[in-house]
């Protein structure tokens, strides 16, 4: 029923009204949104997984340690290496003599197609392969020439490394790799028969 007009109810005021909740004020609370609560984050289960995780990459690293350096034992014995081996290459027919001295010691006797062209150099076992460096040529002068004919030699033939690698029973690949005294990279290989015992 409209009210009468000039009354207190025909008051453009929304306030004078009287509750229909039977308020006594005449007013009534307007809705308030309120702000949206964040779900709680479990931070104790995420630390938790995180802690695990970090446990198990520890595990595998410790596996894989394990088996590279004790059970995988020693990468080869050398007796692969040892006996009298020929390559033929463009400046000639050359052989390589090696002799185990003791260990993972050895003796490589390079001789080349000359009686002059023969060097003994000690050479030593780096995984599956009989290697030798730089360090190792260098004992030819002794040890206290060691450095002076290290440098001597490297300022005539540069930075150079020679490894031996078994191919089969009877094969072996001789690699050289390196850089020339003027700048240059090299990396040849030359492939090694071995000779039959009693042949030399």
């Amino acid at each position: 029923m409209a009210a009468a007009p000039g009354s207190e109810y025909d008051r453009g005021d929304a306030s004078a009204r009287p509750s229909p909740y039977g308020s006594s004020s005449g007013w009534a609370p307007e809705y308030q949104p309120q702000p949206a609560v964040a779900a709680p984050t479990d931070s104790g289960a995420s630390g938790l997984l995180r802690l695990v995780v970090i446990l198990a990459v520890v595990a595998v690293i410790a596996i894989v340690a394990v088996w590279f350096f004790v059970l995988r034992g020693p990468g080869t014995t050398g007796e692969e290496f040892l006996g009298t081996w020929t390559a033929t290459t463009q400046q000639g027919i050359g052989t390589a003599v090696v002799e185990r001295t003791g260990g993972d010691a050895f003796l490589v006797t390079l001789s080349g197609s000359k009686e002059a062209e023969k060097v003994a150099v000690p050479a030593h076992l780096d995984g599956a392969e009989l290697v030798i460096t730089m360090d190792d040529f260098s004992q030819i002068a002794g040890e206290g020439n060691a450095e002076r004919f290290k440098d001597a030699l490297k300022a005539l033939a540069g930075d150079f490394r020679i490894v031996f690698t078994s191919v089969d029973a009877t094969h072996l690949d001789l690699r050289i790799t390196g850089t020339s005294a003027s700048g240059q990279d090299f990396d040849q290989t030359i492939p090694l028969a071995q000779e039959p015992a009693g042949t030399t």
